[in-house]
């Protein structure tokens, strides 16, 4: 997936549209299980915290190229 953060190839899935999105967060447990949330859930009811991955549409895709966030 992306060798910015290792969590993302723990997901046991590809991310489809989540990867390049500015609302994905990784989260991961003591344990090792990673999972994904979608931060703009929290404000727009139309999205769920928890996608099922792979997320091939999503009203509230925000993308962005993740080495400008970084900047």
């Amino acid at each position: 997936m992306t060798a910015e953060n290792p969590a993302w190839a723990k997901l046991g899935g590809r991310p489809g549209l989540c990867l390049d999105c500015r609302y994905a967060k990784i989260n991961q447990t003591r344990r090792g299980t990673a999972y994904l949330r979608c931060l703009r859930s929290a404000w727009d009811v139309r999205l769920v915290r928890y996608p099922r991955l792979p997320v091939t549409d999503c009203v509230g895709f925000g993308g962005v190229n993740r080495a400008d966030d970084l900047r």
